[in-house]
């Protein structure tokens, strides 16, 4: 069987092709598939071909323009290679190049299609750059190096974080209170919720940077740098759990009001209840306290079980009498809250120096993490109100935005380039993909 296809722009032909598709589904399928890639573009290289934009008489400046000739730029696209032929002028005051068919077809910067671009960059938040590249090959018969793709990464996320910062910076210019809301609207497609929960936390990821072993020698190792996670996620009315994150390298000041603006967005100002929860680490608290001061703030529950079992372990060599004693605790915890468990403690201190045990250093660090704390400890009242007491859901949004693409064996990370995957990464999840590629990130960098 033959099959003619025949290309017109403006009414006139370009291009006419004739291919032969035959032999098995399968056969055919693949011819249809690959004639169609080669319809497309041709077609879209024609397309380019006939656009034409007026000679413009001056420069945005203001400056008379003189003809230049013509100059080419190659993008590699969906279906191969796209030339842009350019007509070039000079602002004879300044000397500017002006090239008014960038403006008219949006030309990104770099020699990537935008169309292109967000796909590549969009399986680049799920696999390294070396499965990228066989799964472009594979699915589009096209061919990035990694440095290009690095380029992508670095460019279009970084925008992302610039806009991020720049949003930071006039809220950080706002009077805190009306002035700083009103700037953040809600930005949510279904109903508000009734209870908004807010986490943050911090995970470790490696770079490229290296530090003096601390074994000594002249070796190096490698030096992991702390990246910022937070999430603002609720329960819809038909059970569904809706999440928001964002990452960062910030200090916990500005990382915090970011998170603030985030959760402004998902209508923090509007619910019922927020619900603070997170573990005890010193940023965590200071993003609590500056700018989630109404909420009601919980300590993880399976964060302060851990300080349990460390002193368990401590306490007791024996495996079952360590199990016993942190048993213990735990359903004490659970009954009583922490000021029962504080107690209980406590207690059991008393009981050891009564006995003459004379190293209590486990114990006493567990009442010490626990007694600044016990604000946050009220886990029967959190239980009957139906609050989660874990943060297994910022556990899950931290391995889903930061270690699944960041930790693995072999990869190392400039702090640019972690930070620009972290905020494409967090556009996929949020569902914001295709809004912020409306702003033109590429074009925006050039």
């Amino acid at each position: 069987m033959q099959v003619e296809i025949e290309v017109k722009v403006n009414g006139a032909v370009v291009k006419r092709l004739v291919e032969a598709v035959d032999g098995t589904l399968e056969e055919m399928e693949e011819a249809v598939d690959a004639l169609s890639r080669k319809v497309a573009s041709q077609t879209l290289q024609a397309s380019v071909d006939a656009v034409e934009v007026p000679r413009p008489l001056f420069s945005p400046a203001g400056g008379r323009l003189r003809h230049k000739g013509y100059e080419t730029r190659t993008l590699v696209g969906l279906n191969g290679d796209v030339v842009v032929r350019r007509a070039r002028f000079q602002d004879v005051q300044t000397g500017k190049m002006v090239f008014p068919l960038d403006e008219r077809l949006a030309l990104p910067s770099g020699d990537v299609t935008v169309s292109l671009a967000t796909r590549a960059l969009r399986l680049g938040t799920y696999m390294s750059f070396a499965p990228l590249q066989e799964e472009l090959q594979f699915q589009h018969d096209v061919r990035l190096s990694r440095s290009t793709l690095d380029r992508l990464m670095q460019t279009v996320g970084g925008v992302s974080e610039q806009d991020r910062q720049e949003c930071t910076d006039a809220l950080v210019a706002a009077p805190v209170g009306t002035a700083r809301e009103e700037q953040v609207t809600v930005d949510l497609s279904g109903p508000l919720p009734d209870r908004l929960y807010v986490s943050c936390d911090g995970v470790m990821y490696p770079t490229r940077y290296r530090k003096p072993d601390p074994n000594g020698g002249d070796g190096k190792r490698i030096e992991y740098q702390e990246m910022k996670g937070g999430v603002v996620y609720w329960e819809t009315p038909d059970g569904r759990l809706e999440k928001r994150m964002l990452g960062g390298r910030d200090d916990p000041e500005r990382f915090g009001l970011s998170l603030w603006a985030l959760a402004v967005r998902c209508g923090m100002l509007q619910v019922r209840e927020v619900v603070f929860i997170s573990d005890g680490g010193t940023w965590c608290e200071t993003v609590a306290r500056r700018y989630f001061r109404d909420a009601t703030r919980i300590l993880d529950w399976y964060h302060l079980s851990e300080y349990v079992w460390e002193a368990g372990r401590a306490l007791y060599p024996d495996k079952e009498a360590t199990k016993r004693w942190v048993s213990t605790c735990l359903e004490t915890l659970k009954t009583s809250s922490g000021i029962g468990l504080l107690r209980h403690l406590q207690r059991s201190r008393r009981v050891r120096v009564g006995r003459g045990a004379s190293d209590l250093t486990a114990l006493d660090a567990l009442i010490k993490y626990l007694e600044p704390r016990l604000a946050m400890t009220d886990y029967v009242d959190y239980r009957l109100a139906g609050f989660d007491i874990g943060s297994g859901k910022m556990e899950a949004t931290c391995k889903q935005l930061v270690s699944g693409r960041l930790k693995g064996s072999g990869r190392q990370w400039s702090e640019s380039g972690a930070v620009a995957m972290v905020a494409l990464i967090a556009h996929r999840i949020n569902g914001t993909w295709d809004q912020f590629w409306a702003t033109r990130p590429l074009q925006r960098a050039a």
